[in-house]
């Protein structure tokens, strides 16, 4: 089997790197929604 190029090595690392960041950017808008630490309405 054949060493991939490094272009396609490239690609794949950011398509990952995007995946996680977007992943991590809808955790803490989750965390926003569901904020523990807000303080209770009176």
């Amino acid at each position: 089997m054949a060493t991939p190029s490094p272009l396609s090595i490239c690609l794949t690392n950011m398509v990952i790197v995007f995946a996680v960041l977007i992943f991590l950017a809808f955790v803490i808008q989750l965390i926003h929604v569901i904020d523990p630490t807000k303080a209770k309405k009176k």
